[in-house]
């Protein structure tokens, strides 16, 4: 979710305001998220989160739940928050594809000429972008957020080992160790049902922001 909703609102911003200060940041940017490998990532992340952003908080005065919600620690008054950041690091490489994917697509669907006959026509920018433009420009988009569910969940093994988190990731590369197949076939048939849906809502999302494809 962090990653999808983000990215695309980033790549729609970058594409608006092309070859501007905005859009050069978003770029210089999401180039950042993805050359840095995800286990240095996720060690900056960590430190910076649960050492200094989290002294800082407490000796500003900040309220413990504020400071929690910094710290990589477990914390037992507020177990959710341990997930956040390790979240936040897994999805950052997929953010900067998504957001450059999403720029390029909707700079290429802007010079369209239906795009041009609705400017033409005196409709708002915004319903331009929002309705016509936006729907056709996110179909690669959803189409690269289907697939990058495999993705996030071999990534997924590499966060846990980072922030200690005791997730499938471990679970998998522990029972690979100690030989328990049917641990392993367990999980990977759970992880291929989860493709599977995926794939199959993003067919389905093809069918709403196209309508063509529904007559097809």
């Amino acid at each position: 979710v962090f990653e999808s909703v983000i990215g695309i609102a980033a790549g729609v911003v970058a594409a608006i305001r092309k070859d501007k200060l905005s859009d050069n940041f978003i770029r210089i940017s999401t180039v950042l998220l993805i050359s840095v490998p995800i286990f240095v990532l996720g060690v900056l992340v960590q430190i910076a989160s649960g050492l200094y952003v989290g002294i800082w908080l407490k000796d500003a005065g900040a309220p413990d739940w504020l400071v929690a919600a910094f710290s990589v620690v477990y914390q037992a008054d507020y177990p959710w928050l341990s997930l956040l950041v390790p979240g936040l690091v897994l999805g950052s490489l997929s953010l900067g594809f998504i957001a450059r994917l999403g720029r390029t697509s909707l700079i290429e669907i802007l010079r369209a000429d239906y795009v041009r006959t609705a400017r033409a026509k005196g409709l708002p920018s915004s319903r331009v972008v929002g309705v016509h433009a936006l729907r056709n420009a996110l179909i690669p988009v959803i189409t690269y957020i289907g697939v990058d569910v495999g993705l996030l969940m071999g990534g997924a093994l590499v966060t846990e080992g980072i922030f200690n988190i005791p997730g499938v990731g471990g679970l998998v590369f522990g029972a690979v160790r100690r030989d328990e197949t049917p641990v392993v076939i367990a999980v990977a048939t759970l992880l291929t049902l989860v493709f599977l849906v995926t794939s199959l809502l993003v067919d389905l999302l093809y069918a709403v922001l196209d309508p063509r494809i529904r007559y097809e």
